[in-house]
């Protein structure tokens, strides 16, 4: 049976993962893309941001409904955050086993959180890039004139060499 100073301890530990899967969770919704998608998930942010509070106001009260609601506010981030793929669309990712303790849950819920922005992170990134390499691409191709001046620049060259060789190509280099 467990005393209620255990009781309390345990709704401290829930609600400090909670708050911590908020913060992530607060993280990930601005890396996500602005829109729909991004509103949702703030709006379920700020749901369980509410629900925590109230655990923490009740903790002293009733510590095992406090635990209780920390939990669920917690559960209720990492169920949204596997719904929102790295870019914004609907994910297929699974959520934490409900085999585990109650303090190991909440922590791996948090990591989930903190791993889903990371993902959403490296996303916009890779967008970023792909954007700049397109830019930089465009800018430095040569128009067709260029490219045929080019080629008959070398094919002049490619031709001396061969006048120079005795009319015969030479071997390259090994």
């Amino acid at each position: 049976m467990a005393t209620q100073r255990d009781d309390r301890k345990q709704a401290k530990s829930a609600i400090r993962a909670a708050r911590k899967a908020e913060k992530e969770a607060g993280k990930l919704a601005k890396q996500l893309p602005k829109g729909g998608p991004r509103a949702k998930f703030e709006a379920v942010v700020a749901d369980a941001a509410t629900t925590r509070r109230a655990a923490e106001a009740g903790r002293d009260a009733d510590p095992r409904r406090a635990a209780r609601q920390a939990a669920r506010a917690s559960a209720k981030l990492e169920r949204a955050s596997l719904r929102m793929g790295p870019s914004g669309d609907v994910g297929k990712a699974k959520a934490t086993p409900k085999d585990t303790d109650a303090e190991a849950r909440a922590k791996a819920r948090a990591k989930t959180l903190k791993r889903r922005r990371k993902q959403a992170k490296q996303v916009q990134k890779m967008a970023k890039s792909v954007a700049l390499h397109t830019v930089v691409q465009s800018v430095t191709t040569p128009t067709e004139k260029e490219q045929a001046k080019k080629d008959m620049k070398q094919l002049r060259r490619r031709a001396k060499r061969i006048e120079h060789a005795g009319g015969r190509p030479r071997r390259p280099a090994p």
